[in-house]
C-alpha cells in the first residue's frame, strides 16, 4: 500500500503488528500524506508486495554480493539474496531480508526513508538494522517493539511461549484465539476505545487464517532475535552516524514502559505517549503521526536535539486520537 505526496518530503516505512494489515496505519498515515510525505504500508505475510512500485523482488533477485559476502551497500553481515524470492514467513532472516529491500528501493525510487515498526513489526524493524546496519535510512522510529532477549535463558522462555501460542491458534482457530488475546493486560488501556474501534479492531484480527499468523509466531518471534544489548548497540551506532533513531510507548504501557527506559538509560531518544497503551499509534494517532513528523522533518539531529524537537511537536499538537 502507498499513499501519494509531495516531492522532495522524506518518505515513511510503515510495519504493521502480529494479526493486522496495513489499514492499521491508515490514520497515521493520511496525518504524513497532508503534511507532504509519501508512506509504504508493506504488508509482512505477503511473499509479494502492493506498493506500485518497480518489484521488490527484482530487488531481491538482483542483490549482488561479493567474495566477503558483503552486499554492495558494505552490510557487515548481509547475505547473498539472489535468486527465487522467499516466503517471508520461513523465518526472521527472509522477512528481515523483504523489509530491507523494500527500504533499498524506496531510497532508489524516492528517498532515504524512515523506518517506523509497531510491536511485530517494531522487533522486525530493529532485527533488521542489526542484520543490515548500513541501510540507507533517514531515520527509525521503534514503537512499543522489544529488542531482544536478555539472555539465553529469557530466550528459551520466550520460545516456548511462542511454540504454545503457535499450538493454540492452530487448536482453537483465529476466532477463539482473539478471544483470548484480547484480554492480556497488554491491551487493557484499549477498553476505553469507542465501540466501532473496537469492530474494527476485531475484524482486522480475525481476518487472518490461523497458519500463517502461527507460523510468524514461530519464525519472527523475539526469540530469534540478537540480543537486546547488541541491538542497543546497533541503534547507538546509526544515531552516530546521523540516522535519526526515536523509541516510542504509551505511558500505560507498563512492559514497554520499562523497555524505554532502558532505551533511554542506553543514550538514545525515546518518548511516552501519555494517555496510551501498547498500540500509541492507534490510541493517539495523532500525538503518534506528530511525532514521526518530528523525525522526517530532520536530516541529522543528535539525541538531546531530537528529544527536544519531538516534546515541542507533542505539545503542539496535543494528546488524544
Amino acid at each position: 500500500m502507498v499513499r501519494s505526496a509531495g516531492e522532495g518530503m522524506a518518505p515513511c516505512i510503515l510495519l504493521h503488528g502480529f494479526a493486522q494489515t496495513p489499514a492499521s496505519w491508515d490514520a497515521v498515515a493520511q496525518r504524513l500524506q497532508a503534511a507532504g510525505h509519501r508512506t509504504y504500508a508493506p504488508d509482512l505475510y505477503e511473499c509479494k508486495g502492493d506498493l506500485k512500485l518497480p518489484s521488490v523482488e527484482e530487488v531481491l533477485e538482483g542483490t549482488e554480493a561479493g567474495e566477503d559476502g558483503e552486499d554492495v551497500e558494505g552490510d557487515a553481515n548481509a547475505k547473498n539474496v539472489s535468486g527465487a524470492v522467499r516466503d517471508p514467513l520461513t523465518s526472521l532472516d527472509a522477512v528481515c531480508d523483504r523489509v530491507a529491500a523494500i527500504v533499498r528501493l524506496v531510497a532508489q525510487v524516492d528517498a532515504a526513508p524512515v523506518l517506523v515498526g509497531y510491536s511485530m513489526g517494531g522487533r522486525i524493524a530493529a532485527e533488521t538494522v542489526v542484520r543490515y546496519p548500513n541501510l540507507p535510512l533517514a531515520g527509525l522510529v521503534l514503537e512499543s517493539a522489544g529488542l531482544g532477549p536478555a539472555d539465553e535463558a529469557a530466550r528459551a522462555v520466550l520460545a516456548e511461549r511462542n511454540g504454545a501460542w503457535a499450538q493454540r491458534l492452530r487448536d482453537e482457530g483465529v476466532a477463539a484465539f482473539m478471544d483470548w488475546w484480547e484480554t492480556l493486560p497488554l491491551f487493557a488501556s484499549q477498553c476505553a476505545l469507542p465501540a466501532e474501534a473496537h469492530a474494527a479492531i476485531r475484524a482486522e484480527r480475525t481476518s487472518r487464517d490461523a497458519e500463517p499468523l502461527a507460523r510468524s509466531l514461530e519464525a519472527w518471534g523475539a526469540h530469534h532475535q540478537a540480543a537486546e544489548t547488541v541491538a542497543l548497540g546497533v541503534l547507538a551506532d546509526l544515531a552516530n552516524r546521523g540516522v535519526s533513531v526515536l523509541y516510542v510507548a504509551g505511558v500505560l504501557d507498563e512492559k514497554y514502559s520499562a523497555v524505554t527506559a532502558r532505551v533511554r538509560a542506553a543514550g538514545l531518544p525515546t518518548e511516552l505517549v501519555p494517555d496510551a497503551g501498547h498500540n500509541a499509534h492507534l490510541e493517539a494517532s495523532s500525538n503518534f503521526a506528530g511525532i514521526v513528523e518530528g523525525v522526517l522533518a530532520e536530516d541529522v539531529l543528535d539525541g538531546d536535539a531530537l528529544a527536544r524537537n519531538v516534546a515541542s511537536k507533542s505539545r503542539k499538537i496535543g494528546y488524544g486520537a
